[in-house]
């Protein structure tokens, strides 16, 4: 029985509360491109704001980690 009544007021609330979806709206870093010329990486920030993504100018950042080539299995 209240089981059933359990069933009954989900599907009233359903009708009468509407139903929201959650879109999170955020901001991130996105590197643009390493100048090894000068050192450093070039990034931009983004945004996410209602499913959809826009992205500002590159600008200086942070020195470039240049990566050493033949290293992916050193420590074996």
């Amino acid at each position: 029985m209240i089981g059933m009544m359990s069933s009954v007021g989900d599907k009233i609330l359903g009708r009468l509360v509407p139903r929201t979806v959650a879109k999170a709206d955020t901001t991130f870093e996105k590197i643009c491109y390493c100048k090894k010329s000068q050192g450093f990486y070039y990034r931009q920030i983004c945004h996410v704001v209602g499913g959809y993504t826009s992205c500002g100018t590159c600008y200086l950042s942070s020195p470039c980690l240049l990566r050493a080539r033949g290293r992916r299995g050193a420590g074996r």
